[in-house]
């Protein structure tokens, strides 16, 4: 069973845009310099510190001088986006809680695979505050008691927090009654990482790191989690692009991308669509595709014919991203191939929900960078302290 429960969340005592900040991993250098000078107290100030030592500072200055404060009460964090998808306005409605950790397998399952490195930077982080302002994101499947509570709260209770951040309207209502429907309708539900499956591997090891210190049953036993119904949470799924950063000869490899794919000029309904040099080219797979969960993707058959078979690259170099690269938006893909900063672009179809689920509940993990999930939380609505879950964790 996973295990979820409610915790005093950090909050700061006005939050408005100035102070907020996207998750740290979205964050480059220009970003960052514009969000330090919107305000002394912006969060990404400690998510992106200059230093741990002074991010630790930080929070502790600023729990201190009530810039952050701890909520009174134990609660669950209801939370809606209202987002834009195109022409098509969307919500996304989560709860925010304090999620037990476990090792994947059983009750929480990845689905994509991680790298080594930026779990040091979360972990050292971490460990330095006792705290995080960056949640994960889980997805379950399960009964309509928490989707009809959400709905319930909405309707009757004035947001906490109701703030435009980056053309997205995000509003918290901390639920601290009836505790037990959102802690007992997940206990025999599964959850799927959707986002965050770095600092969810982090935590696991910030667990260990002070077990094998003796001290145990504390606040690094749960990550802050917002969780997301699987059917009716309103989170959108993206596919990640790919790019080819330079060709030795771009006529011999369209002669072997045409082994394997019929291609067409413009745009067309197509497995792949390819852009380069201001032309478009859809791209469909000629042989028959694996029944293999994972070998059937869209990112698996690119990955193997056109980064492997064609370009001849390893794993490793797929990853160094010398020659591979990556794109979040098909607009990113345009420009990235315009500035001459990547040879060929490739746009690829969205994953389905239901291929992810059943991937996720076979214990299987899809390529690195597969799946782009949006929105996302920013930081600085509700925090998560080691202090935080102290008298909750007992529903």
């Amino acid at each position: 069973m996973a295990l979820v429960y409610p915790f005093k969340g950090i909050r700061y005592k006005a939050v408005n845009e100035k102070v907020m900040a996207p998750p740290y991993d979205v964050i480059d250098k220009e970003k960052r310099e514009k969000l330090i000078a919107q305000s002394d107290s912006n969060i990404v100030r400690i998510t992106l510190p200059d230093s741990y030592d002074n991010a630790k500072k930080l929070v502790d200055g600023w729990l201190n001088n009530d810039i952050l404060r701890f909520d009174e009460h134990c609660s669950y964090y209801i939370y809606t986006a209202e987002y834009r998808y195109g022409d098509t306005k969307k919500t996304l409605k989560g709860v925010l809680a304090a999620l037990k950790l476990e090792p994947f397998g059983k009750n929480i399952k990845p689905h994509e695979k991680t790298l080594k490195g930026p779990k040091i930077d979360r972990f050292n982080l971490i460990t330095k505050t006792s705290a995080m302002f960056c949640p994960i994101m889980g997805i379950y499947s399960s009964d309509n008691k928490i989707y009809n509570l959400t709905d319930e709260v909405i309707k009757s209770q004035k947001a906490a927090i109701d703030v435009e951040f980056e053309n997205i309207r995000h509003r918290i209502y901390p639920v601290k009654d009836d505790l037990n429907t959102i802690h007992n309708s997940l206990v025999d539900s599964g959850i799927i990482i959707a986002d965050g499956h770095h600092r969810y591997e982090t935590a696991l090891m910030i667990q260990e790191y002070y077990n094998k210190q003796g001290i145990k049953n504390g606040g690094f036993d749960y990550i802050m989690t917002l969780l997301i119904d699987a059917k009716d949470g309103g989170l959108s799924l993206f596919p990640i692009h790919r790019l080819i950063r330079k060709t030795d000869n771009f006529n011999e490899f369209m002669k072997k991308l045409g082994y394997y794919f019929d291609i067409a000029q413009g745009r067309r309904n197509c497995d792949f669509l390819m852009y380069s040099n201001g032309q478009f080219y859809s791209l469909t797979f000629k042989l028959k595709r694996d029944a293999d969960l994972i070998k059937r993707l869209d990112v698996s058959i690119f990955e193997e014919y056109v980064y492997k078979k064609i370009l001849g690259l390893t794993q490793d170099d797929i990853k160094n991203q010398k020659i591979a690269g990556y794109a979040h938006s098909s607009e990113e893909v345009i420009n990235i191939v315009d500035k001459k900063e990547a040879e060929i672009g490739f746009i690829l179809n969205p994953m389905d929900y239901k291929d992810l689920v059943e991937i996720a509940e076979e214990g299987l993990t899809v390529p690195q960078k597969s799946t782009f999930f949006y929105p996302k939380i920013p930081s600085g609505l509700v925090g998560y302290h080691f202090e935080s879950i102290k008298g909750c964790n007992n529903v």
